[in-house]
């Protein structure tokens, strides 16, 4: 009678479990096109068995009917983790190309006039002037070509810098993306701890969770440890995000780089509020065995750079035939290698420094050139070593003004003369010697008075021919006639206007004045220069199209193997329906049966 009677208990356990899993079921065909809902599936198994002795001490089991496990989701964590990865690529390289594509624009067509063709009209200005160089007009117009060839130039300057600052709101942006995804996985901790630890199903806050990860994914590198009680970490560049009990928020802060450089200039970056970077890798550079290169934020940070870059971040490779010695070259080849990694680490890992830094050696290039030519320098080597680079009065053209004035250079630095007026004298005043021994007195037997040029200093940028320092010398925009055209009359050339030289400036047009980047190979003479850098940013963005298109294809086709996991076929699951409900039906015919064979009993008990 006993054994009749806890019969019961199996057919209400099953009961109870078919209609568990008709409830989940329904569920799922329910939620079939909700965004982001995985499958759900009861467990079910043997309850605990009553156990007794039977003939010839045979053990014998009784069941007791069934019990349900858990309603667990049907996820892949590997394929979660594999589509977040990918999806972080996705983000990373999509922020790149965004910038790219900016900046081909800025360089492309700016205000209806491209930057290019007024580089092009100064070297036809040069051309007009050597055909007649004591026209005023063609004076006047050159220095007008000029005048706007630096403000095309700073225009270009300006809008790449000001791009490079308001990049600092989509800073902000991703970092309160970030901090808000975060704190909607932190509620949901709770909400599934407290849930789970009744021993009822947090599935659907698992689903919305799990949509807060993907959503996370496409914006930082992150990883995943769930504990025992359905709460999950979050582990992030080094330190938690979001550890069991709390979430560490993340804030924004001048970056110190670009503060000491210029303070009216400053570059945001994302660090904990507590103290201290948010990223861990303190160059630019990106590896994708590194797993550098994941997140939308640092792929924004990557292409924005951390400072204005000038022509001075792109290193020069020496030439054997520059030095005296091996020894000397290969002292200079080995700071190189030095600077080349220094420049592959920051500069040349972004979009936007990158062309800053390319810009600036074409402007420092053609402005550096036609200065040396308008103004000849020469060097002084005197006794003790010391070697000075003074204009050479011997030599140096000369304005047609009444003053035939000398060295006056058509490009100046804002604030800074080209020469500093020098008398080479030692503490007693008496006259310097030179390398030879000879003393260095002037005509009149006095100590000699010399130009030296104020040489640009790496260290100051305000010392440097750099686009943003560069006007037109003063002296010049009052009287144009102190241009240098004419022939020094102590020079062994002819007298009269230096037509040959002033067409030796037009020919710079045609003159190598460098490589975009210390990796390549190829020098690009100055009427190319700027369409190659204008072409080896479209190549890039070209590069970074292909990886893109190919990371869209694997998210897509990662995204595809996980929803043949997690998404519901309403197929299966109508047939699982049909299955359940006969499942049901049995479990209630056996109670049935069961109910009428102890009416029996009892009735002939009775």
């Amino acid at each position: 009678m006993s054994n009749l009677l806890a019969s019961f208990n199996a057919g209400v356990s099953g009961l109870q479990s078919a209609q568990a899993s008709l409830n989940t079921a329904s569920h799922n065909i329910a939620n079939a096109h909700t965004p982001g809902y995985t499958r759900q599936q009861v467990i079910i198994t043997d309850s605990f068995y009553q156990n007794s002795m039977g003939a010839h001490s045979n053990l014998l089991q009784v069941g007791t009917g069934t019990v349900i496990v858990q309603t667990r989701q049907i996820r892949n964590t590997f394929l979660d983790g594999r589509y977040r990865l990918e999806f972080g690529r996705q983000g990373f390289y999509e922020q790149n190309r965004a910038a790219a594509r900016e900046v081909e624009d800025m360089l492309g067509e700016l205000e209806g006039e491209q930057f290019k063709t007024t580089l092009t009209d100064m070297w036809k200005a040069f051309s007009e002037l050597a055909k007649d160089p004591g026209n005023v007009v063609n004076k006047d117009e050159l220095v007008s070509m000029a005048s706007q060839f630096i403000e095309r130039a700073q225009v270009v300057r300006a809008e790449l810098n000001t791009y490079q600052t308001s990049l600092n709101s989509e800073v902000i942006k991703q970092v309160d993306q970030i901090n808000n995804l975060v704190s909607q996985i932190h509620e949901l901790n709770k909400q599934i701890r407290r849930y789970e630890a009744n021993g009822e199903s947090a599935n659907d806050y698992r689903d919305k969770r799990n949509e807060c990860l993907d959503q996370l994914s496409y914006l930082i590198d992150f990883e995943v440890i769930e504990e025992k009680d359905g709460v999950i970490t979050i582990y992030a560049e080094g330190a938690f995000l979001l550890d069991t009990h709390k979430q560490n928020f993340l804030t924004t802060e001048y970056d110190d780089i670009t503060s000491k450089q210029n303070l009216t200039f400053q570059l945001l970056k994302p660090v904990w509020e507590n103290g201290g970077d948010f990223f861990q890798e303190e160059t630019l550079s990106y590896s994708h065995t590194r797993r550098t290169d994941v997140g939308s934020l640092r792929g924004l940070l990557v292409a924005r750079g951390n400072y204005a870059a000038n022509y001075t971040d792109t290193p020069v490779k020496p030439e054997r035939e520059d030095f005296a010695d091996q020894q000397e070259f290969d002292k200079a080849m080995a700071e190189f290698e030095a600077e080349l990694e220094k420049y592959n680490n920051f500069t040349g890992a972004s979009v936007i420094m990158s062309v800053q830094s390319q810009l600036d050696i074409l402007v420092h290039g053609v402005v550096t050139r036609i200065n040396d030519l308008l103004c000849q320098d020469k060097e002084l080597v005197l006794e003790d070593g010391t070697t000075l680079t003074i204009l050479d009065e011997d030599n140096a053209m000369v304005g047609d003004d009444a003053n035939h004035t000398m060295g006056t250079e058509l490009f100046s630095r804002r604030g800074v003369e080209r020469y500093t007026e020098m008398v080479l004298v030692d503490d007693q005043g008496n006259p310097l010697k030179d390398k030879d021994g000879n003393l260095l007195v002037d005509d009149q037997g006095q100590p000699l008075k010399v130009k030296v040029y104020n040489k640009e200093d790496p260290t100051d940028i305000y010392s440097m021919y750099t686009i943003g320092q560069l006007v037109i010398n003063p002296d010049i925009l009052k009287d144009s006639s102190t241009l240098p055209v004419m022939y020094n009359p102590k020079s062994d050339k002819k007298d009269g206007y230096a037509m040959d030289e002033i067409n030796k400036i037009a020919d710079l047009e045609n003159d190598k004045i460098g490589k975009l980047n210390p990796n390549s190979l190829t020098s690009y003479a100055t009427s190319g220069f700027y369409d190659q850098i204008v072409g080896e940013l479209s190549s890039q963005g070209s590069v970074w199209n292909g990886i893109i298109d190919n990371q869209e294809m694997t998210v897509a086709s990662v995204d595809g193997e996980r929803h043949n996991v997690m998404s519901v076929s309403t197929e299966e699951e109508l047939s699982d329906l049909i299955k359940f409900q006969r499942c049901y039906d049995a479990s209630s015919r056996y109670i049935t049966t069961v109910a009428e064979m102890l009416e029996y009993l009892i009735e002939r008990l009775g």
